[in-house]
C-alpha cells in the first residue's frame, strides 16, 4: 500500500514540475535576450580590446550555460506533455492536462468537465495510477 502511495506522490511531484519549470524557461530567456542586449552594447563601445575579448569569451561561457539549461528543462516539459498525451482515457488526460499543464484549480476543472469536484478527485486518482512516466 505505501509503495502505491509513494508512485502517485512522485508521478504527482512530476506532473507538477512542469509550472514550476515554465517559469524557470520564461526567466531564462528574459535573461538570455537581456544579457545578449548588453553585450550587444558593450561590444559597439569597447570593440578591438583585450579585455573586451576575453570577457567575450566568458559571456559565450554563460550564454552555452544558460541555453543548455533552457533546453534540458524544455525537454522535461515535452516529455511531460508526452506523457499525459499517450494516455488512453480522454477524461483522465483532460484533467492532467487541465490540472497540472494548465493549472487550473480542481474547482474550474469539475466546471469545464461537467463533473462533480468528487468525480473530479476520483478521475484523477485513476488517472495517476494509469499515468507512467
Amino acid at each position: 500500500m505505501n509503495g502505491e502511495i509513494e508512485k502517485k506522490e512522485k508521478k504527482k511531484a512530476f506532473l507538477q514540475s512542469y509550472q514550476a519549470l515554465n517559469v524557470s524557461i520564461k526567466t531564462l530567456e528574459q535573461l538570455l535576450t537581456r544579457l545578449k542586449e548588453e553585450q550587444d552594447q558593450s561590444l559597439s563601445v569597447l570593440s578591438g580590446d583585450n579585455e573586451t575579448d576575453q570577457g567575450e569569451l566568458r559571456m559565450t561561457e554563460v550564454f552555452s550555460c544558460f541555453r543548455k539549461q533552457l533546453w534540458e528543462k524544455n525537454q522535461i516539459c515535452k516529455r511531460i506533455v508526452k506523457n499525459v498525451s499517450r494516455m488512453e482515457s480522454e477524461i483522465e488526460k483532460d484533467v492532467l492536462l487541465l490540472k497540472y499543464i494548465s493549472g487550473y484549480t480542481w474547482e474550474e476543472i469539475s466546471e469545464m468537465t461537467n463533473y462533480s469536484l468528487r468525480q473530479v478527485y476520483n478521475i484523477h486518482n485513476h488517472a495517476l495510477n494509469h499515468f507512467s512516466m
